[in-house]
């Protein structure tokens, strides 16, 4: 949820600029289908986007709303996990509804597109179709989308397992 960029909707639909309001998910998707036709080789690109109860049903009527934005329907996943009780502090005491009858649940985190992504069936379906490279990002970072080429390129000829880019930002 994008509440805490005083955002009232869903991270992703945020526009990246003020000029032609295209908003984050739009942005990549039509990145990666330039990187796709660039570079594809006839292969599509998929794109796992990993959601929570309280995104699921917002991004789904986002894409439905703008056809995908142009990406085909059988490239894009969406894998929604599910919640788990908030923690309150450092104590890890739960958080309570304001009812104070229920404990409060908050989605997982980044670290469950992990295992969002074996349960799909989507790292055997893509070791099966040849990919060898993953890209993991985070929802609101455009950036990172100007060095993905050299990420990629860097990561073959040095023949990384695993190489991590961070741009930094300013809270607000």
């Amino acid at each position: 949820l994008g509440e805490r960029l005083g955002y009232s909707g869903i991270k992703v639909q945020i526009p990246i600029d003020l000029i032609s309001q295209t908003c984050f998910l739009e942005y990549y998707i039509k990145y990666i289908i330039a990187f796709q036709k660039k570079h594809g080789k006839g292969k599509k690109i998929p794109l796992a986007i990993m959601t929570s109860d309280d995104t699921h049903a917002l991004t789904v009527k986002l894409l439905q709303e703008h056809n995908n934005f142009g990406m085909e329907n059988d490239q894009i996943i969406i894998m929604k996990q599910e919640k788990v009780p908030a923690l309150l502090d450092n104590d890890a005491h739960f958080a309570l509804a304001d009812d104070h009858l229920l404990i409060e649940t908050k989605p997982h985190g980044h670290g469950d597109v992990h295992t969002l992504l074996y349960q799909n069936g989507l790292v055997e379906k893509w070791n099966q179709e040849g990919r060898k490279w993953v890209v993991f990002f985070q929802d609101t970072n455009p950036l990172v989308f100007r060095s993905i080429p050299a990420i990629l390129g860097v990561s073959k000829k040095r023949n990384f397992e695993m190489n991590s880019v961070v741009v930094p930002r300013k809270p607000g």
